[in-house]
């Protein structure tokens, strides 16, 4: 099931649309055009998002999913300063585009200058001895790149950045595994894989204050942005993407992988 909320991008003659796998031309794939200038604020063909509840999840309330696809940026691929990639998403449609809420989380990936990659999280502010004193626990040099995490009162919270980095011309494999708390103050985890090597770890976050929601599903988001021209692409560029798969499967990474 597809949310008509929020969705952008997906109608005809817009950013979405099907192509050929551009390694092997053998399979069909989702493909997405980011117009020359576009970003988060922009108009017409700044990429697409919709999101989506397979049916599978409308029978059953699930505190812990995971989310698989695969991504591919086709070069020449300027990063800039950013832009989103597909994660997942529970409650109401209000964690992204600086809405933080206590009624749903999002757990979006970005990708920024370089290529260099994230998880880009909004979950409830109500963190344990404060949203202040739990950010700056682990925003600072000396935390390992696994579980760094850093924030603002404004955007999306900023975890594992630069512990991995995006390429042009690859596929790349995303695992991100989610679980909810069962209720206010415990906590929750995001966990991610890239390519088979474990890159995000956060285990000390409580995702959501209000537990009256569940995860949903997969909010598939791509965009330059940011919502400033800064962010705005500087020329049309294209990402592709294949075998999505949304699972209770469950990994523990063990330290000797997420160190190196």
């Amino acid at each position: 099931m597809t949310s008509t909320l929020g969705k952008f991008g997906i109608t005809a003659d817009d950013s979405l649309d099907l192509a050929q796998d551009p390694t092997t031309h053998s399979q069909w794939v989702l493909r997405v055009r980011y117009a020359k200038g576009s970003y988060a604020g922009s108009g017409g063909h700044r990429g697409a998002q919709f999101y989506g509840t397979p049916s599978t999840l409308t029978s059953h309330s699930y505190t812990t999913l995971t989310l698989e696809y695969e991504v591919y940026f086709l070069s020449p691929f300027d990063w800039v300063n950013g832009g989103k990639l597909p994660g997942l998403w529970g409650g109401t449609r209000d964690c992204s585009g600086g809405r933080i809420q206590d009624s749903c989380f999002s757990t979006r990936l970005m990708w920024r200058t370089h290529g260099d990659g994230e998880v880009y999280a909004y979950v409830t502010h109500s963190q344990e001895n404060g949203f202040k004193s739990w950010c700056a626990k682990y925003d600072h040099s000396n935390t390992p790149t696994y579980k760094h995490v850093h924030c603002t009162n404004s955007t999306g919270i900023e975890m594992g950045t630069s512990a991995w980095r995006f390429r042009t011309n690859h596929w790349h494999t995303i695992r991100q595994e989610v679980h909810l708390n069962a209720n206010p103050g415990q906590k929750g985890y995001i966990k991610l894989w890239v390519d088979g090597h474990a890159e995000v770890h956060v285990t000390d976050v409580i995702m959501r204050n209000n537990t009256a929601f569940a995860i949903d599903g997969l909010l598939f988001s791509t965009f330059f942005g940011g919502n400033k021209t800064s962010f705005a692409s500087t020329d049309v560029r294209f990402s592709y993407f294949k075998n999505f798969r949304i699972s209770t499967d469950t990994m523990a990474p063990s330290i000797t992988e997420l160190v190196g």
